[in-house]
């Protein structure tokens, strides 16, 4: 990305991302995550929980280049419908 795409992606992420979600949902599924994953973390070995930390780890990434993608297509799109 260029530098001004990374401050509007930046400038996105933290002032208006927020105001797209269905609030209520997303914390109702943040709770359903966090329940899953202590029931999941009670019976795992110290290798299987570092494992399951890498795991999440790799998910994280994935997920991060997921929005910065999704973002860049937004973009995209928005250039290409005012020219």
């Amino acid at each position: 990305m260029t530098d001004l795409m990374e401050l509007l992606y930046e400038y996105t992420q933290d002032r208006r991302f927020a105001g797209f979600l269905d609030r209520r949902a997303y914390e109702a599924a943040g709770r359903m995550e966090e329940k899953n994953l202590t029931a999941l973390k009670a019976g795992l070995s110290s290798e299987r929980l570092e494992a399951l930390g890498r795991y999440q780890d790799a998910c994280k990434e994935r997920h991060a280049m997921e929005l910065e993608a999704m973002f860049q297509a937004a973009f995209s799109v928005a250039r290409e419908l005012h020219p």
